[in-house]
């Protein structure tokens, strides 16, 4: 429990963190956006200004052909720019008269701005005809990697149409570029302090809140598996002296699982699945269940019917019914002469493909009131002769390879020993953090290579 609380508290500060930095990232971009928008603004007003003193130095020239003297509109303009008053964010460095076809009437620029060739020479190169349609365009830009405001506006003629245009550069000065960092910055401080303050107040509750749900999840995941155990125990009782053999089996299962590479989500679902195999032989009567002797057909098509009756036992609890895929395919057969679908191969759930072998060898070497257990040897030469028909023949192999250690500790062991060490493994792949708990499930079906 103390490590589960230790991983949810680690996520919950980890995604707090995560949320601080998306905030004051959000938030300095859009003290940027801010920013930028109100230099467009501080250029576009400027120029609007400056067009309405300018158009009255050149109306003689608006409303001549061709705009008239273009010598005269470019004295006019270098007249009109040496009088500008500097802004204290920043001034125009560059400035063009273009005819309504958007060509190059006049020109003038300063030429004290470090980088006015690379402005100049983008202005050339990017025609910007904005202005012919939405009126005044004002629009941020980089040249050189430094922002630029760039502004067209019509000049409008006597017929009330554009007849010209002014196409601006406002070059931001580095005071009025330190202060924008200035106010990003602060923007993104202020951000963050106040996630920072918010997440202070709100972990403890937070906190606290977790390890409540936590533990009622926990309960929760012991008092199902409690029941698992108790369901499982209960019916292997009614097949046999003890219920040991599900505890065996399931370790088996478990050891094979891990032999060839399964990951922990599928364990999980083999160990349910292997505990509550039989679950539907309580629908089986005693007679049929109990009897010494071989069964009659009629009587083992009636055996036949615990696995339906164990698929609509684990299909009525929604943390039981991953098991069908043991309890539903348990007693099919790698070549299809299994029961209760027939199907062979890969077609099987590699889960049960895995719980058979584990099974049938469990059997063999288990006393039962019938029979007297078969010796290590003669029951894995038993398993070998039904390699490729029973048993897929890679599982198989890889089985042999672990079985003898399995059996020399649990064969035909019917004390505490088994059940001590399946509470061991359950407690390791069931002691899980909250969010792995609450995470959605995911198949678990892989593939082993096989060899006919």
């Amino acid at each position: 429990m103390l490590g589960r609380g230790k991983t949810i508290h680690r996520k919950l500060i980890f995604r707090l963190s995560v949320m601080a930095l998306a905030v004051s990232v959000a938030a300095a971009i859009g003290a940027a956006l801010s920013e930028q928008k109100n230099m467009r603004e501080l250029a576009a007003e400027r120029a609007i200004q400056a067009s309405g003193h300018f158009t009255a130095m050149i109306a003689a020239q608006l409303d001549s052909p061709d705009l008239g003297d273009h010598a005269k509109i470019q004295r006019a303009l270098e007249k009109f720019s040496s009088e500008r008053v500097r802004l204290g964010k920043g001034s125009f460095v560059l400035a063009r008269i273009l005819d309504k076809d958007f060509l190059e009437v006049a020109r003038v620029s300063d030429p004290g701005y470090a980088q006015i060739s690379a402005v100049t020479k983008y202005a050339e190169s990017h025609a910007d005809r904005g202005a012919a349609v939405d009126g005044v365009s004002a629009k941020a830009t980089r040249v050189d990697r430094l922002p630029i405001i760039r502004v067209v506006l019509p000049f409008i003629g006597d017929a009330r149409t554009p007849v010209a245009y002014g196409d601006a550069f406002f070059a931001i000065s580095p005071e009025g570029l330190k202060e924008e960092r200035w106010r990003v910055a602060r923007a993104a401080a202020s951000a963050v302090a106040i996630v920072v303050l918010t997440s202070l107040l709100l972990y403890p509750v937070i906190r606290r809140l977790l390890g409540q749900v936590s533990a009622l999840a926990v309960n929760l995941l012991d008092a199902n598996i409690e029941t698992l155990s108790v369901l499982g125990s209960a019916i292997a009782k009614r097949d046999s002296d003890t219920d040991v053999h599900n505890y065996r089996v399931t370790i088996y299962s478990v050891r094979l699982a891990e032999s060839v590479g399964l990951d922990d989500d599928a364990i999980r679902v083999l160990i349910k699945g292997a505990f509550l195999h039989d679950v539907g032989k309580i629908g089986i009567s005693d007679s049929i269940l109990l009897k010494k002797g071989r069964l009659t057909e009629a009587e083992f098509e009636e055996m036949k019917k615990h696995v339906t009756h164990g698929l609509d036992i684990v299909s009525r609890s929604h943390w039981l019914q991953d098991a069908a895929i043991v309890v539903g395919n348990h007693q099919e057969k790698y070549d299809g002469t299994g029961y209760t679908r027939g199907i062979a191969g890969p077609d099987i759930p590699l889960l049960a493909r895995i719980f058979a072998i584990a099974d049938v060898f469990d059997a063999l070497t288990s006393r039962r009131p019938y029979k007297e257990p078969f010796g290590f040897d003669e029951t894995i030469e038993i398993l070998m002769q039904q390699r490729g028909t029973h048993f897929e023949p890679a599982l198989l192999d890889a089985f042999c390879r672990i079985a003898k250690p399995l059996y020399a500790e649990y064969g035909n062991r019917d004390d505490e020993k088994p059940r001590q060490d399946l509470e061991k493994i359950v407690a390791g792949y069931f002691n899980v953090d909250l969010a792995t708990l609450a995470r959605p499930e995911k198949s678990v079906e892989c593939q082993v290579s096989s060899e006919k």
